[in-house]
């Protein structure tokens, strides 16, 4: 008998015993797995709970998960672009949404991860704001822990240079149209949608463009009177005739 055949033989039962206890140890987490499964039966979903006018359900499945995940952010400054307010009176807010623009928010939030900033003078006006946003069913399509508030110019553009987003849209308040806080983000943010008035728009007409509106240009900065009129409608398949 030649030295392989005797080699081959003097192996054989320790290949034998080895695969006999590698099949043992998978037989024996297979039933482990098996047990652990029948104990503790993962759910389907996690109870429900009830969702008040200040309270959004957050999505459950991993697939909204992943999909509110991959989302740009955006910051979206209400008053003016959202909202309007006929007065200039601060302390008499009578405010109401834009035409359309419920329908707006809707889609947008379909695609972005959405940061509203509301500039708030007072607790009457805080009080009346949220009602219409309530009253719109704004709240269930708005994450409520991104409903942020502000007194003063600084503290917006605080918050937004500390959110990051892809997309600011700005409209200003009562008693300014968002011009300098546009300027400040104009370095830091991808794209800004400026919503300003008919007649500040065309200020910055090339021919007759002013010295001190120079710094705020730039091919990151859309200039609009109307938030429907915008690239972000387009993006969204907005359709004005809706």
């Amino acid at each position: 008998m030649s030295p392989t055949t005797t080699t081959q033989k003097r192996w054989l039962p320790q290949w034998v015993l080895r695969l006999l206890g590698y099949s043992s140890l998978a037989a024996a987490l297979i039933g482990a797995a098996i047990f652990l499964y029948k104990r503790f039966p993962p759910s389907s979903r996690p109870p429900r709970r009830a969702v008040g006018s200040g309270e959004r359900q957050a999505p459950t499945t991993w697939s909204a998960r992943l999909l509110r995940g991959s989302k740009k952010k955006m910051t979206l400054s209400l008053k003016n672009t959202v909202l309007w307010n006929p007065s200039s009176d601060v302390d008499t807010p009578n405010h109401a949404f834009q035409e359309k623009a419920v329908a707006m928010i809707t889609r947008l939030a379909q695609l972005y991860d959405i940061y509203t900033i509301i500039h708030i003078n007072s607790d009457e006006e805080r009080d009346q704001i949220f009602e219409l946003l309530t009253k719109a069913g704004l709240l269930d399509v708005l994450d409520n822990r991104k409903i942020l508030q502000c007194s003063t110019e600084e503290g917006k553009i605080h918050m937004i240079r500390h959110i990051e987003p892809h997309v600011h849209i700005e409209g200003g308040w009562e008693l300014d149209d968002g011009e300098d806080i546009v300027r400040k983000l104009r370095p830091f943010v991808a794209k800004l949608v400026w919503v300003i008035t008919r007649r500040r728009r065309s200020s910055f007409n090339q021919a007759r463009l002013k010295e001190s509106d120079q710094g705020i240009l730039g091919p990151n900065v859309e200039l609009t009177e109307k938030l429907l009129d915008t690239s972000l409608a387009r993006e969204v398949g907005y359709n004005p005739e809706e």
